[in-house]
């Protein structure tokens, strides 16, 4: 369930092809329980509404567990319908905090994500506006993009800043001109702009402000520096996660070597599905019960290492009674209780029109609440 159409066209559709390539790798080792993985892409377009139009059709043909929302937005509105039927939802990209305790259901919980919660987003980027070392600001507009993602994050970081928030603004990603909404980010003289949107829908903000003479370092949320670097992001910086890339990265990129570079959250996508297959695998069961009982337990960071391509090692290891971590293409991918990960995240920065590496943000930063 990933948007295949619209403004995030691209994106959604590297995941959907990772999601093939995760069906592909396991049907070739035989499948689920000896059994193939059917799929079935339903174009959520981004939408909330048509996401849970499109749920229900599958509810209706018995789907165990599905990859998706992207949005937030999608995620939140599909995670207690799937929870009312006991179906899996792991979502790829969907990264609002209130997610954390989304889809639960008879001492289950049926939604689960291979990013982390925007909590961890949110400490990284006040860090970063924070910090005398980067932006060292005392005045921060926050930017936000339209939906429950931008709101929700926008939220959390104005409470993790020790800098005062002086202007809080939202904007509609398909609006005809940003320039107004430049104007009033920078109405009261704002020393830094904490950024929040997704790849795809950013682009026509950033042309508007490149266009002006306002100038103050921006800081990003994940995912927005990619591909042509334009000259005015110089002094930009960015919290996204760590991109140390695995084993697991390099061998989906091969696989998928037709599309690379990978859209952000593809890996995930590969993940998502992976994980899945290979908690029905350990369960023995091939239901969203069994699949959210097994989640935490394969992936938790103990037992034999299995990661991209390697389901007839699923099988091997579980028919020999052995415990199983799967570590991903997107990262470890250690879950949670809440079924999430805790991960590392990357402050990098635009320097002479490149973006360098400036720190890394360990899992026990977060875990401290940014206080380490």
């Amino acid at each position: 369930m990933l948007p295949v159409s619209g403004s995030l066209e691209q994106v959604g559709t590297h995941g959907k092809r990772a999601a093939e390539q995760a069906v592909e790798d396991i049907n070739r080792a035989g499948g689920v329980l000896g059994r193939p993985v059917e799929l079935t892409t339903v174009d959520t377009e981004g939408s909330a509404s048509v996401a849970t139009d499109g749920y229900a059709s599958l509810a209706d043909a018995g789907v165990v567990g599905f990859v998706g929302g992207l949005v937030s937005d999608v995620s939140l509105a599909l995670a207690p319908e799937a929870a009312d039927d006991a179906v899996m939802e792991m979502s790829p990209a969907s990264t609002n905090p209130r997610l954390s305790e989304a889809g639960r259901a008879d001492g289950r919980k049926f939604f689960g994500r291979t990013v982390p919660s925007d909590s961890l987003q949110a400490t990284a980027m006040a860090k970063i506006l924070d910090a005398p070392q980067y932006a060292d600001a005392d005045r921060v507009a926050v930017l936000t993009v339209d939906g429950a993602f931008g709101s929700d994050l926008g939220t959390a970081l104005g409470d993790q800043l020790d800098a005062e928030v002086v202007t809080e603004v939202s904007y509609d990603p398909t609006a005809d001109d940003f320039g107004g909404v430049v104007d009033e980010v920078f109405a009261d003289s704002p020393d830094a702009v904490g950024f929040v949107s997704v790849p795809g829908q950013e682009g026509g903000v950033l042309d508007a402000y490149g266009a002006s003479d306002y100038e103050a370092p921006w800081v990003f949320s994940a995912g927005l520096f990619d591909g042509e670097i334009p000259p005015y992001y110089e002094g930009f910086y960015s919290a996204s996660l760590s991109s140390v890339r695995t084993d697991g990265y390099f061998h989906l990129s091969q696989r998928l070597s037709d599309i690379a570079p990978l859209q952000p959250y593809a890996a995930n996508a590969y993940d998502a599905l992976f994980l899945m297959a290979t908690a029905a695998e350990y369960a023995g069961e091939a239901s969203g019960p069994a699949i959210a009982d097994a989640l935490q337990t394969v992936s938790g960071g103990t037992g034999h290492t299995v990661s991209v391509g390697e389901f007839d090692r699923v099988r091997t290891l579980v028919d020999a009674g052995r415990e199983l971590n799967y570590q991903g293409a997107s990262s470890g991918v250690d879950l949670t209780e809440a079924l999430e990960p805790l991960s590392s995240y990357l402050v990098e920065r635009v320097h002479n029109g490149s973006v360098e590496q400036v720190e890394l943000l360990q899992r026990q930063f977060f875990e401290s609440g940014g206080d380490q």
